[in-house]
C-alpha cells in the first residue's frame, strides 16, 4: 500500500514538471453560510449563523489538455457553521438545532482561465468536495399529538450527518506580485455556490456558500 501511494505521488510530481507552467501553494481562512432554498414552505423555518475556517491547498496554473487551458486545485478546508431548522404540520412537528464543523478534501477542476495585463488571473469552474470528518454538536426534538415530546443528542440520532460527497461551482480571483523572476506572492479572493445538499438529514436541502480569503506563493515552472 506505501509502494502504491508512493507511486501515485510520484506520477503526480512528475506530473507537475511535465505538464505544469505554475504551481502554487495556498493558505487561508474561509467564511462558510448555510443557506436553502425551502423558506417558501408554511411550516418550514430556518436560521443559519455563518462561521469562520481555514483552508490549505496547492495549484497548477496553464495546463495544456488537448487545444485547453486548463487549472487544477487540491484543497483542504476545515469547515464551521450553525443551524436552527423546523418543520411539521398538524399534529406533529420537528426542530433541529447544530453547530458544524467539518473537514472536506477538494478537487477544483477550471476550464475557464483568463489573464489580466498579466497580473490578474481569473478561473471559474467546478469542485468536487468528499467528506474527511465531522464533528456535530446538538440536539433533535418532535411531538405528536397523542404522543410525547421527545429530544435526542443528533449524534445519538445520527451516525453521520453531513453528505459525503458535494458539487459547487467555485470563481477566483487572484493578483500576481513578482518577488523575483519566477516566485509570485498571490493576494486571492475565491467563491464556492454549493449546487448539491450538503447534509443527509433534516434539513436535507441546505446548500453552503463560502468565501476564501487566501495567499499563494506561486512559482512559475516553464
Amino acid at each position: 500500500m506505501k509502494r502504491k501511494t508512493l507511486l501515485i505521488l510520484f506520477l503526480i510530481a512528475g506530473s507537475f514538471n511535465v505538464f505544469g507552467q505554475n504551481i502554487e501553494i495556498i493558505g487561508g481562512l474561509n467564511h462558510n453560510v448555510f443557506h436553502d432554498y425551502n423558506n417558501s414552505e408554511d411550516h418550514f423555518v430556518s436560521t443559519y449563523k455563518p462561521g469562520l475556517g481555514f483552508c490549505a491547498g496547492i495549484r497548477l496554473d496553464s495546463v495544456k489538455v488537448d487545444w485547453m487551458n486548463m487549472s487544477f486545485a487540491l484543497q483542504f478546508d476545515q469547515i464551521n457553521g450553525e443551524l436552527k431548522a423546523r418543520n411539521g404540520g398538524l399534529g406533529y412537528g420537528h426542530h433541529t438545532n447544530a453547530k458544524i464543523n467539518k473537514s472536506i478534501i477538494s478537487l477544483g477542476i477550471f476550464p475557464l482561465n483568463f489573464s489580466i495585463f498579466r497580473r490578474i488571473d481569473l478561473n471559474i469552474g467546478l469542485e468536487i468536495s468528499g467528506l474527511i470528518n465531522e464533528s456535530i454538536t446538538g440536539t433533535v426534538s418532535g411531538w405528536s399529538m397523542g404522543g410525547s415530546n421527545w429530544s435526542s443528542d443528533i449524534n445519538e440520532k445520527y451516525s453521520r450527518y453531513c453528505s459525503l460527497i458535494c458539487v459547487g461551482l467555485k470563481g477566483r480571483i487572484a493578483c500576481d506580485i513578482p518577488v523575483t523572476n519566477t516566485i509570485y506572492i498571490a493576494p486571492q479572493y475565491s467563491y464556492y455556490h454549493g449546487l448539491t445538499k450538503e447534509f443527509d438529514e433534516f434539513p436535507e436541502e441546505t446548500r453552503s456558500m463560502r468565501h476564501y480569503f487566501c495567499i499563494g506563493i506561486k512559482k512559475r515552472i516553464k
